[in-house]
């Protein structure tokens, strides 16, 4: 009897992570286990899933590989909370996580969460079943084929490929196009549909194809490249906005705007890439933003913006700029466009700032850099509930700096995009590109499953109730995460939007809940701040300790502090016709 054909080993890429797999270990029973065993050669063995009836194959598979060391499933509670788990684990490892739904609701449900990953470039494999290929159309239950509420259409529109696998000779190959698409420039999430009976086929079943899992880099744009260093060495007050995408590497941003006297500025959400208090960088350009950024643009006569996306949070409804020269480095032109005046410079960011460091004039003069010009609020809480800029400004100080913090949409993002200071580059995370609610609920869980230490969500109570039992999934792992939930009962910034707007108010208020005493009923630790006073002597270890399991701080904040989203309202007054 001819042995069942492996499926093809395929290159492993930057953001993948070698497994030895023994030879004995290669043995399969379906497709499914050859899939599971391909994606643990590639460097893919995280799983977030929820189990259902069509999934089942590949749940068995993924559950035979964990027996022998290939592959790790972590069950959430929601399938959007599988895949902000997922993107939470890239974020954290640079390695691409696996989600597992069932067909039809599991599919439908996990659609915000594939729309918020798409939306921040983030790449995720989705991996859905469908039912068997001789049952589409047929009134099969939960039927997601085109001759049913054609699920692998709809995530098309949320992913970089979506493709539904009819027969076993496509496995191969459009594994390899959906992994290819999802590295490359820009990157995203990927979605496969595999019906069932193509899950249970015999491992031995369709020929396999061996296809490279890259894609072809961006060559660098020389000639944009050399008009960039002529504009940029000719300024006399050149700015350097580092935007979502701008990447690691932004050390050496640091290093080019010393030596050329500029100001570095950022996106709300590239405020990842850089130390806040590094001494040339003067805050948020953009929604929340800093007074000083606001200054610097307005003295600014060349803007090179790193990585910008050009949205309306981050250009504050695309105000920000002055009418200078404008130059747009990144992998792609996808967003430069969106800023008409932009000047495209194709390549990478760290490629692009080695390139400028080299054109330097010989042995240039470093500008001396005034102290940071970003200023914590000075908003004081009495006796009563604790003022946000105030509980922004106590996580500052009280954070170890290598610490990580997620921020959710929602009040917590405003208050933090203008008050929360990290000192270290890549330990303040966003998710604003569609700015879901519940992201980062979801994405410490797959941070911390990715790398194990003391990980940070500030999130909202609306937030919090609408995602707040994933938190057993923390408790299930023993994960070491903490949640600060900023508590006003209410949607604050829904309440203050329609305050600053003239809108009716309604719809805002949340019944009062004790977070802590609902951690607590979930096998979590809980504590309750109801003061200034409370929170300076709350215990730290809950902030900086790796030992112990998820903690959720609960805390009363002042529901009449304005959270700084005036420019938001008035963008959104903008958009009235007149």
């Amino acid at each position: 009897m001819k042995p069942p054909q492996q499926l093809a080993s395929l290159p492993i890429t930057a953001d993948s992570r070698t497994v030895g797999i023994a030879p004995e270990s290669r043995t399969s029973k379906t497709l499914a286990d050859r899939l599971v065993v391909s994606l643990a050669e590639q460097g893919i063995d995280t799983y977030f899933g929820v189990p259902g009836g069509a999934i089942e194959p590949l749940f068995d598979a993924v559950a035979r590989a964990r027996a022998r060391g290939l592959a790790h499933m972590v069950p959430m509670r929601s399938e959007a909370g599988a895949a902000f788990a997922a993107d939470g684990h890239y974020r954290e490892t640079g390695r691409i996580a696996a989600c597992l739904v069932t067909t039809g609701p599991g599919v439908s449900n996990l659609l915000t969460a594939t729309m918020s990953a798409e939306a921040d470039r983030v790449p995720l494999l989705i991996l859905t079943p469908q039912v068997a290929l001789h049952k589409e159309g047929r009134g099969a239950l939960q039927d997601s084929s085109m001759d049913g509420h054609d699920l692998a259409r709809a995530l098309a529109g949320c992913t970089r490929y979506s493709s539904l696998v009819s027969h076993p000779d496509q496995l191969s190959y459009k594994l390899a196009r959906a992994l290819a698409r999802a590295r490359g420039a820009p990157t995203g999430p990927v979605h496969l549909s595999l019906p069932s009976d193509i899950l249970r086929a015999p491992a031995g079943a369709g020929a396999l194809l061996s296809l490279p899992v890259h894609a072809p880099p961006r060559a660098l744009d020389w000639a944009a490249l050399e008009q960039l260093a002529s504009a940029l060495f000719a300024a006399r007050a050149p700015l350097f906005y580092v935007g979502d995408d701008a990447g690691h590497g932004m050390c050496s941003l640091f290093t080019l705007a010393s030596a050329l006297g500029a100001a570095v500025v950022s996106s709300p959400a590239g405020k990842r890439w850089v130390g806040h208090h590094e001494p040339r960088y003067r805050g948020v350009l953009g929604f929340s933003g800093h007074d000083a950024a606001q200054r610097a643009a307005r003295r600014a006569d060349l803007v090179v913006a790193f990585g910008a996306t050009f949205d309306e949070l981050s250009t504050n409804a695309w105000t920000v700029f002055p009418e200078v020269p404008l130059y747009a480095i990144d992998e792609h032109d996808r967003f430069a466009y969106r800023f008409p005046q932009a000047r495209v410079v194709v390549g990478g960011a760290r490629d692009v700032l080695t390139e400028l460091s080299r054109r330097l004039p010989a042995e240039p003069a470093m500008t001396p850099a005034p102290p940071s010009q970003i200023r914590m609020r000075g908003a004081e809480s009495g006796q009563g509930a604790v003022h946000p800029a105030a509980l922004m400004r106590w996580l500052s100080e009280a954070l170890p700096a290598d610490v990580v913090v997620h921020v959710d949409a929602g009040n917590s993002f405003s208050w933090s995009t203008r008050d929360l200071l990290r000192p270290r580059p890549d330990t303040y995370r966003v998710a604003m590109g569609l700015s879901t609610m519940c992201w980062a609920i979801s994405a410490v869980i797959g941070a911390c499953v990715g790398r194990r230490r003391r990980t940070l969500c500030v999130t909202g109570d609306g937030s919090m109730l609408m995602s707040s039992l994933e938190l057993t999934v923390a408790v299930e792992q023993q994960l070491p995460v903490t949640y600060v939930v900023l508590n006003d009962s209410g949607l604050g910034m829904v309440r203050h939007g329609q305050l600053l707007g003239g809108a009716e108010p309604i719809a805002h208020e949340i019944t009062p809940v004790r977070f802590d005493e609902l951690a607590r009923a979930c096998g979590a630790a809980g504590r309750r701040v109801e003061s200034q006073a409370e929170l300076e002597s709350l215990e730290r270890g809950w902030l900086a300790s790796d030992e112990g399991g998820p903690c959720v701080i609960d805390v009363n904040i002042d529901r009449e502090a304005v959270p700084p989203m005036a420019d938001r309202v008035r963008g959104l007054a903008a958009g009235v016709p007149k």
